[in-house]
C-alpha cells in the first residue's frame, strides 16, 4: 500500500511539475511576442503617421517624372500636377508657394529621378544641420 501513496504522489509531483513548466513556457512565449510587437509597433508608427497626414489631406504624395531636366511632379492620389522644378529646393519652393499649409512627400514615379530627388533632400538636410 505505502508503494502506491508513493508512486500517486510522485506522479502528482511529476504533473505539477509539468503543469509548471508549461506555464512558465507560455509565460516566457507571450512575454516575447508582446515585446515583438512593440517593436514593429514601433517602426511602423512613422509609416502610420504618413497614411493618416496623407489621408487628411495635410500631406502630399507626389510622383516624379522628368522631362528635359525638369522634375514633373503630380499628386500620387488625384494624378493632377502640383508643380515642377530643376532640383528638390526649386521643387520645395515652387510647392510651398502653392500649397503654404501642406507638406509633401515623393512617393513614387521614375525611380532614378525619385533616387536622386531623395539624395539632393539628405544632402540638403546635412548642410543644415551642420550651419
Amino acid at each position: 500500500m505505502e508503494t502506491i501513496v508513493d508512486f500517486a504522489q510522485w506522479v502528482l509531483w511529476i504533473a505539477c511539475a509539468v503543469i509548471l513548466a508549461t506555464w512558465l513556457a507560455q509565460l516566457v512565449l507571450k512575454t516575447y511576442v508582446l515585446i515583438k510587437i512593440k517593436q514593429h509597433q514601433a517602426e511602423l508608427q512613422p509609416v502610420l503617421d504618413y497614411a493618416q497626414r496623407a489621408a487628411t489631406g495635410e500631406l502630399i504624395l507626389l510622383t516624379v517624372e522628368v522631362d528635359h531636366n525638369q522634375y514633373l511632379c503630380y499628386n500620387a492620389v488625384t494624378k493632377e500636377f502640383v508643380c515642377q522644378g530643376v532640383d528638390v529646393t526649386e521643387i520645395a519652393q515652387r510647392f510651398s508657394a502653392r500649397f503654404p499649409d501642406k507638406t509633401v512627400a515623393i512617393f513614387n514615379g521614375d525611380t532614378t529621378a525619385v533616387a536622386t530627388l531623395q539624395q539632393q533632400f539628405r544632402a540638403r538636410h546635412e548642410n543644415l544641420n551642420l550651419q
